[in-house]
């Protein structure tokens, strides 16, 4: 089995007291390769500490891709960040559907479509790749990407290495799909995965309802050598529950 890459979401783990510096540097010498969802500010200590800037999101959470009324300045801002990731060398930018607010899927996955047309040739131009995020709706109350077929339907849409699914282990689990099946029948359209314990969002590596040594030997087995992100609340001391988490992920290679 390869050796497995791991990385850190600045949102659930960044230590302000720290510093950047060293909070980048401490990450590395636990083994992390990579960081996401990073400010402006913090991207040089994280390439001066060796570290991956792996991702970070563009607007679009709530008032979404699935919605036209929002396309003018949600395309118009999107595309300000996939220029910006491409300088700031970050492969990926995050892209959501957007809550649901009464509508219809079927007419969120056409209109968010009909959106990311519009500036998935600057994506490709700039050798960025987007990748749609889906999130259960027990946290994100009504998200309307909150299953895995909804994601997938899009970036099928597309077929373009430039469009891909980030596919979260944690949020899919809770909406009851089948992370294994989706994963490995699909593997050509993931580009990242995010893990964490449920259904608390807990470390992974604490009892938990999600059999991660299974689920990361056959993702595994199946071919997916990108990142696996540790995007879960800490709840006892940061920097171990950061060390035991990357631990029990890197040992079931």
């Amino acid at each position: 089995m390869p050796t497995i890459k791991q990385s850190a979401p600045d949102w659930c783990f960044f230590d302000e007291e720290l510093g950047a510096e060293k909070y980048y540097a401490k990450l590395k010498e636990i083994g992390y390769t990579g960081v996401e969802m990073l400010s402006a500010e913090h991207r040089p200590a994280a390439k001066k500490a060796g570290l991956q800037i792996i991702n970070f999101g563009a607007p679009g959470m709530m008032e979404g891709l699935n919605d036209l009324n929002n396309h003018p300045q949600l395309i118009a801002d999107t595309i300000k960040t996939i220029e910006e990731a491409n300088r700031d060398e970050i492969s990926h930018v995050i892209i959501f559907s957007g809550n649901n607010n009464g509508q219809e899927k079927p007419v969120g996955v056409k209109n968010c479509i009909t959106g990311i047309e519009q500036y998935l040739p600057i994506a490709e131009k700039n050798g960025i790749t987007l990748v749609f995020e889906m999130l259960n709706s027990f946290d994100h109350v009504d998200y309307q990407a909150d299953s895995s077929a909804y994601g997938f339907e899009i970036v099928k849409h597309f077929q373009s290495p430039n469009l891909k699914a980030l596919y979260d282990i944690y949020h899919m689990f809770r909406m009851g799909d089948d992370v294994i099946a989706d994963i490995t029948q699909n593997l050509e359209h993931i580009a990242h995965l995010h893990i964490a314990g449920a259904l608390t969002r807990n470390n992974p590596a604490f009892e938990n309802a999600i059999d991660y040594p299974t689920i990361v030997k056959a993702v595994t087995d199946a071919g997916y050598n990108g990142f696996w992100g540790q995007e879960f609340i800490v709840t006892t001391d940061r920097w171990n529950e950061l060390k035991t988490a990357y631990e029990f992920i890197a040992k079931i290679s």
